[in-house]
């Protein structure tokens, strides 16, 4: 695929995000039972996918002949991608993303065992499927249509980070100026603001019980 020119690799890398976005909200949507939007930008297109897809296609090609080296690389290779994005994201907006904690052999939640060898194994889907997929299409689509839809989701995406980017760092902010809001700490906050209030009782006869009680206790 060397001799494709960068509105290709764009085409490609949109392509990707797409499919990996309908892959991850087609199989949460059915472990949920309803619809699930994932991914952490609002339209349908997960970067972290077509990033992984471009780097499968480029550094497993070498080991085409050797599927254990594919897989090997594979799986090594988006492990470090999917640790790096994940601790990027937590160290920009205060937040995780995704959590495997509910699986074994993790570490720090953010890769686990079990997700590098579904990478490694998506490593050999890549380079002896995908690959072969991917330049069947490229082949038969026109170059205009490729270009501009190109050019238009990539756009599309870049908006919706910025905006989404925007969004977070801002409720960071906002949370390391107040100290974080959830509910158990506005709970918190709202029986502190209660206990400083005077009780008064109900609207019936305890109202005026309360108040003789205090008025008492002042004399």
């Amino acid at each position: 695929m060397g001799h494709y020119g960068f509105e290709y690799w764009l085409f490609t890398f949109c392509l990707y995000c797409m499919v990996g976005w309908l892959q991850e909200s087609a199989i949460e949507s059915l472990y949920h039972r309803k619809p699930v939007n994932r991914g952490f930008l609002k339209g349908p297109y997960i970067p972290i996918y077509g990033v992984g897809g471009l780097l499968l296609l480029f550094i497993c090609q070498p080991f085409r002949d050797n599927p254990f080296a594919v897989f090997g690389v594979a799986m090594l290779s988006c492990t470090a991608l999917e640790y790096f994005t994940g601790w990027l994201m937590e160290t920009l907006f205060n937040k995780q993303f995704w959590d495997y904690s509910m699986l074994r052999f993790t570490y720090k939640n953010r890769i686990s065992l079990v997700t590098s060898i579904f990478w490694g194994i998506m490593g050999l889907v890549v380079t002896y499927i995908i690959s072969g997929l991917t330049l069947f299409v490229l082949e038969r689509l026109p170059h205009p249509f490729i270009c501009t839809s190109a050019a238009v989701v990539s756009l599309i995406m870049t908006f919706d980070f910025c905006y989404t980017a925007r969004k977070q760092m801002k409720e960071k902010k906002e949370e390391t100026q107040f100290g974080g809001f959830d509910s158990e700490n506005n709970a918190g906050g709202a029986s502190c603001i209660s206990r400083r209030i005077p009780k008064t009782g109900r609207l019936d006869g305890n109202t005026a019980e309360l108040y003789d009680e205090e008025d008492e206790n002042d004399d």
